[in-house]
């Protein structure tokens, strides 16, 4: 009896040691509405494309990275300045971004800037990229940002894509569960 419990005690102390690893951690997940522009050099009609259903006061409904064949990949980290690299696609719509600097007090008026690349549908799959889109923080709305998220609306004047030029004009992108 005695021998048994001796090697009893060595696996029950093993089989403990199972416990102690490191939590999962929550699985990235987003969304955005991009409102693409016709401009006088665009080819390409106005319109939205959604992943997701966010506004710039409401999240209904994000998608989950590996959910229903949805990519998110995101990393928001600092603590302010922070530094935000991004990607989110579901289907033909995607986006990617990269914000090198944006704090809490990013305005419309004073916003972070970075670069973009847009593709849809609409846009046959090709990415419409600018290194000079606005982000910004609108007073009153749910938007913010903190280690590991991002809640912002954002506008790109210009998004080129081999010499056709169009615009994005307001739109909205949040980012959960980011690496940070």
């Amino acid at each position: 009896m005695l021998r048994a419990a001796c090697l009893a005690f060595p696996l029950v102390a093993f089989a403990m040691l199972g416990g102690c690893s490191d939590p999962v951690p929550p699985t990235p997940q987003g969304a955005f509405n991009v409102q693409f522009t016709k401009t006088s050099g665009c080819p390409i009609a106005s319109h939205r494309s959604e992943v997701g259903t966010i506004s710039a006061s409401d999240k209904t409904a994000v998608v989950i990275d590996g959910v229903e064949g949805a990519t998110v990949t995101c990393s928001v980290s600092g603590a302010g300045p922070f530094n935000v690299s991004a990607q989110v696609r579901l289907g033909s719509d995607g986006i990617n971004l990269s914000i090198p600097a944006i704090n809490v007090g990013a305005t419309e008026a004073s916003p972070a800037v970075g670069s973009l690349a847009f593709f849809s549908d609409r846009t046959a799959g090709d990415a419409f990229s600018s290194s000079k889109c606005d982000f910004y923080f609108k007073e009153g709305t749910g938007e913010g940002i903190a280690g590991g998220k991002l809640w912002v609306s954002f506008k790109c004047p210009e998004v080129v894509e081999s010499t056709n030029t169009c615009g994005i004009s307001e739109s909205h992108l949040i980012l959960e569960n980011c690496d940070l």
